[in-house]
């Protein structure tokens, strides 16, 4: 990984820590709805990732509560990761259905899929 692109993620993560997200308003029956589907989601990332931040925080701001796996902090989610998902990479979101799991790993197809769905 290059310096500017682990420079990049500090920054971000210094961010992420302190700047809070405001998350859309629901109202509470709405929301609890959400928060049960949201718990069908796993979200492995990494703190050092420009792209791991951008999505959790896009999550925040649609006031979900997805299941957040470091995977750099746990060698147990990245197992997970690479058995399941079959790479090791991040951004990884993991919608759990009636049918199996969903392994999106593009940010932006995450991002989109979130968009769609909420």
């Amino acid at each position: 990984m290059n310096v500017t692109r682990q420079l990049k993620g500090m920054a971000l993560d210094w961010v992420d820590r302190v700047v809070p997200v405001r998350p859309v308003a629901r109202a509470a029956d709405q929301q609890s709805t959400l928060d049960r589907e949201s718990r069908r989601m796993h979200l492995y990332f990494s703190r050092q990732c420009a792209s791991s931040i951008q999505v959790r925080r896009h999550c925040e701001r649609l006031g979900l509560r997805v299941v957040e796996k470091d995977v750099l902090r746990v060698d147990a989610y990245r197992n997970e990761l690479v058995i399941g998902g079959g790479a090791p990479r991040v951004p990884c979101l993991r919608v759990d259905g009636d049918t199996g799991s969903q392994w999106l790993y593009s940010p932006q197809a995450i991002l989109d899929y979130l968009d769609q769905r909420f």
